[in-house]
């Protein structure tokens, strides 16, 4: 019987059948949908589909973007979602391999999130995958109100949405960068001014530490107790509006602040 090969399938360029062709494994492909374009998977034994939409938002975009670090670019955060959803599917199958299609730095933080959860597991590395082409711009001129409780987005012109649906939303309305501008400008007047300038330093740390497939660190977990804690009084409204191609802050309101917009006007 043919050894089992877990694949993740993320977008790139693998083909399972030439894949299990070339290895002699009977492969069980992963795939998630992060919200991405899906594609065919022809040539497993097996499909294993995960709509892991408001899982990644939620579990993963959100912190991220409490971190301010949420930019348009996610693969550094999709890298352990993905690696936890292989090796449990491994586990689940017996699989001693699993193998994935992403290439460069996410490659490698992938394989730092596989090793994390499962060193015992051999990871694989059939095919690179391509860049992606870049987002076309979205129109001038849209505005919107984006409703913050405790640093979660939790309204779109005071529509309630999950994660998921907020991400979506000012993605197609006023680009990728959009959520953090905005949460970063509520933070500005509901953070300390001391507690601002060291959270930034987290910031910074926190991002490293996910861009080098550090997800699971001990480091990255207690930076992760402090960022929660400074969200406690992020709540509030900001209204952003699309100008020369990025989003730009035109009001914000928050419901505690220590910042006087009385004498600010």
């Amino acid at each position: 019987m043919a050894e089992p090969v877990v694949l993740a399938c993320t977008g790139g360029p693998v083909d399972p059948g030439r894949f299990a062709a070339e290895t002699g494994a009977e492969v069980v492909a992963v795939v998630l949908d992060l919200g991405g374009r899906a594609r065919p998977v022809p040539g497993a034994v097996e499909v294993v589909a995960v709509d892991a939409r408001e899982e990644f938002a939620a579990g993963y975009c959100l912190p991220a973007l409490q971190a301010n670090a949420l930019g348009a670019d996610r693969s550094a955060l999709a890298a352990p979602l993905v690696a936890r959803h292989l090796v449990d599917t491994a586990r689940r199958r017996g699989a001693r391999t699993v193998a994935h299609d992403r290439g460069g730095d996410d490659r490698a933080r992938f394989e730092a999130a596989v090793a994390a959860l499962a060193p015992d597991l051999t990871v694989l590395a059939p095919a690179e995958q391509p860049a992606a082409p870049p987002a076309e711009d979205a129109p001038d001129a849209d505005e919107l109100v984006v409703t913050f409780d405790r640093g979660v987005p939790v309204a779109v012109d005071r529509e309630t949405v999950t994660a998921w649906q907020a991400l979506r939303e000012l993605d197609r309305r006023v680009g990728g960068d959009a959520l953090v501008t905005a949460h970063r400008a509520l933070e500005e007047v509901t953070l300390a001014g001391d507690l601002a300038a060291f959270k930034r330093q987290v910031d910074r740390r926190w991002a490293e530490l996910v861009r080098a497939g550090l997800w699971s660190s001990p480091l990255k977990q207690a930076l992760d107790a402090f960022i929660t804690t400074t969200q406690h009084h992020v709540s509030g409204e900001v209204r952003l509006v699309r100008r020369g191609g990025r989003a730009v802050v035109a009001d914000r309101r928050a419901e505690e602040s220590w910042y006087d917009f009385a004498l600010a006007t």
